[in-house]
């Protein structure tokens, strides 16, 4: 009989088209305003519709696509990332006081670069841990140069400025470490001293500066500073427990600004209610769950390092956004993944879930499982030639 073909991961794959077909709906939706003043009323749906089409497709291709081949080119995808990002400077399109993105003419399209630079970080961050047999020992050797291209990263992206991507990316890389075996006196003295070195700088920007001082004075300003949080918090309490039926929410009548980029979380709220809210929260948590299980199947410690960085980049990213909708942390622009309206974190996220989904491939396969590589595979051996040589000395 031939050998059993294996699967993919179907909750993921079929978790991901939900939450995607939930995000044309509530993009359809929450832009039914801005469509009327352009006379178009499904301009946002539309090019919403071609941006999930382009993602599925590259999804679609990095399902078939062997992961490893990520391991061999992490430093060419760094680099092809670090580019993008330098462009920026150069020919970027300026944005509510932000450059952000890039305008690619030849295709007529809008492209982010810190979400493609999110991406190649976690793939050389994951194979060059894998390099080092999963434990990052020495300082200057191994865990400094990962911490730096991290760190300047982090910085081109602060420079935009993009505070809350630069946040995000720091966390991700200082998670991604302390899981790839880094030792605590060196992440932690390094954490504490970014802290402290970032703050000052941080809060010497007049933009930075406000976003903190609304925070921490909720209350005040609700005029200016406070108005986008209070405006949400009103979407998500009108809901109530199951929401006022899709389509029928009022604070996209431009009474929320960026209802269906940053705060479309808030429409699903005043839609949907709380039913709603918790359902898309425990959907991302869901997907977190499915994530560890792949990693911890994965066939080699590049796969675990590579399945855990992606899956805590979109979740890392989902959680921010909720919380920033309820006022828990001061605003981001950050998208809710797979939902809010924009092609850049649209198509890496869908390529993310293609990636996740070859790793569950591949895990899934019983042939491959007695080929881990890397501290993974290594303690697994160590473990059980020590069993078998304590057994062989008992029985002699």
């Amino acid at each position: 009989m031939g050998e059993k073909k294996s699967a993919y991961d179907v909750g993921l794959f079929y978790v991901t088209l939900f939450l995607v077909a939930l995000g044309l709906i509530m993009v359809t939706s929450a832009s039914q305003i801005l469509a009327h003043l352009r006379d178009e009323p499904f301009f946002y749906l539309r090019n919403q519709a071609v941006r999930v089409a382009l993602g599925l497709c590259v999804m679609f291709v990095c399902m078939n696509i062997p992961f490893t081949i990520y391991r061999r080119f992490s430093g060419v995808i760094l680099l092809a990332a670090f580019m993008l990002l330098g462009l920026i400077f150069l020919w970027g399109i300026e944005v509510r006081g932000g450059t952000r993105w890039l305008h690619v003419s030849f295709l007529n399209v809008v492209l982010q670069p810190v979400e493609v630079a999110k991406l190649a970080l976690v793939m050389f961050l994951a194979a060059r841990i894998a390099d080092m047999k999963g434990r990052i020992r020495t300082f200057k050797g191994e865990f400094f140069p990962l911490a730096a291209v991290s760190i300047v990263i982090a910085l081109i992206v602060a420079w935009q400025p993009n505070i809350s991507n630069a946040v995000l990316i720091i966390l991700l890389s200082i998670t991604l470490l302390f899981i790839g075996g880094c030792r605590l006196r060196h992440l932690g003295p390094t954490f504490a001293g970014l802290v402290a070195a970032s703050v000052p700088l941080l809060m010497s920007m007049s933009h930075v500066q406000g976003r903190f001082s609304a925070f921490w004075n909720r209350g005040g300003d609700l005029q200016g500073l406070n108005w986008h949080t209070e405006q949400s918090l009103i979407a998500l309490g009108s809901g109530f427990i199951f929401g006022c039926g899709p389509g029928r929410g009022h604070q996209k009548f431009h009474f929320l600004p960026d209802a269906h980029t940053d705060f479309i979380y808030s429409i699903i709220g005043e839609e949907f209610g709380v039913i709603g809210t918790i359902c898309v929260l425990v959907l991302f948590v869901f997907i977190f769950s499915r994530v560890v299980r792949i990693a911890r199947r994965s066939p080699d410690s590049f796969g675990y390092l590579l399945a855990m960085g992606l899956g805590l980049s979109i979740f890392m990213t989902a959680i921010i956004n909720i919380a920033m909708t309820l006022g828990l942390v001061p605003t981001a622009g950050l998208p809710l993944p797979f939902i809010s309206f924009g092609g850049s974190s649209m198509v890496t996220c869908l390529a993310s879930m293609g990636i996740l989904l070859n790793i569950s491939k591949g895990g899934r396969d019983r042939s491959r499982s007695s080929v881990r590589t890397g501290a993974w595979g290594a303690s697994r051996k160590v473990y059980a030639s020590r069993v078998h040589l304590t057994t062989k000395r008992k029985s002699a």
